[in-house]
């Protein structure tokens, strides 16, 4: 005898999960806000997705998959990779959606939240982190393959400094306009003039 069909759309859920995750964090998010916000009951939650823990780290991979997904399709529609991150870093203060500036960076909020509660879930959240640094990395090492970066400063390096301007960028969005923020990515876009 087969089992019920699935009466729900699994990445639907999932993205509703990521939403409720993103704004409350993991602690707050309880497993009724989950349910009502993905539109299931409990039993559909347990027999798909696990616990909330399980949930959490099924959210946390597909969100992180979409990331790379995204950050690597900015790159490949730039020839300079120094075009790429000037159109990611200034989307920043243009945001599709306002509740962006509010929410911040899914990736930053949990790893500042697991960070010395839940080290298994903080050490998943940098390795994450640090996955969209190589990333960074590939199109640094392109850059002054290409010509477009003079390789005065090492590949490595900038990769880092992408991840500590996005880092910044992502808390300082929660606290400043558009206009401030604007003038704080263009200083720190100005290291790619020399680099």
């Amino acid at each position: 005898m087969s089992g019920r069909n699935k009466e729900f759309d699994e990445r639907s859920a999932l993205a509703d999960a990521t939403e409720v995750f993103w704004v409350k964090g993991y602690e707050s998010a309880s497993t009724e806000d989950l349910l009502q916000a993905m539109g299931i009951n409990k039993g559909s939650m347990y027999n798909t997705f696990g616990n909330k823990r399980e949930l959490f780290r099924q959210v946390f991979d597909e969100f992180s998959k979409k990331s790379a997904v995204r950050i690597k399709a900015t790159f490949d529609k730039h020839k300079n990779p120094v075009d790429a991150v000037k159109e990611m870093y200034r989307d920043v203060t243009r945001p599709a959606d306002p509740m962006e500036h509010q929410k911040g960076c899914f990736f930053i909020k949990i790893l500042s939240e697991m960070s010395g509660m839940d080290e298994e879930m903080a050490a998943i959240a940098r390795q994450k982190m640090l996955e969209v640094e190589a990333i960074y990395l590939v199109y640094m090492k392109k850059g002054i393959k290409e010509g477009y970066l003079k390789g005065n400063i090492p590949p490595e390096t900038l990769a880092k400094y992408l991840m500590n301007m996005w880092n910044g960028i992502s808390i300082s969005r929660r606290i400043y306009g558009k206009k401030d923020l604007e003038k704080m990515v263009e200083l720190n876009l100005e290291i790619f003039k020399g680099a």
